[in-house]
């Protein structure tokens, strides 16, 4: 009988110790690095309430793992970049260059949280307090 008490209380220490284990805060590998990399059309753009999704139809985003932000429309190419602003991956900043002083790629040119992704989407808002805006990639 005092065995089983030995055993029981030895079992019970066990299970106490394991059930207050901390749980892990980092992130599960490949769950948050460059989530970006691929090949993108814009689904949605919203800004301050004003829908401007019509006006990507025809655009592509390639973004390579080293920074490199390619922008695809009817034959034009133009060579921008992104950058991750933190390790988590999720404020990326993109840098236009080279469209037209009135292109609508200028309004991607700003700091964007990646509020959500899976597989086949990123999810984005600005970062501008000033301006709210909100951006769907879908993979292609």
């Amino acid at each position: 009988m005092k065995s089983l008490k030995i055993i029981s209380a030895i079992l019970l220490f066990t299970f106490v110790f394991q059930s207050c284990k901390k749980d892990s805060t980092s992130p599960t590998s490949g769950t948050t690095t460059d989530q970006i990399v691929g090949n993108w059309k814009v689904s949605s753009f919203v800004k301050d309430s004003i829908d401007l999704t019509s006006q990507f139809t025809n655009y592509t985003f390639s973004c390579t793992s080293n920074g490199a932000m390619t922008i695809h429309d009817n034959g034009n190419n133009y060579d921008c970049n992104w950058s991750s602003m933190n390790s988590d991956h999720y404020m990326y900043n993109f840098h236009v260059m080279g469209c037209d002083d009135n292109s609508v790629l200028w309004e991607c040119d700003n700091d964007w949280d990646l509020i959500n992704h899976d597989s086949t989407h990123c999810f984005f808002t600005t970062h501008n307090p000033n301006h709210h805006s909100s951006m769907t990639w879908i993979k292609i």
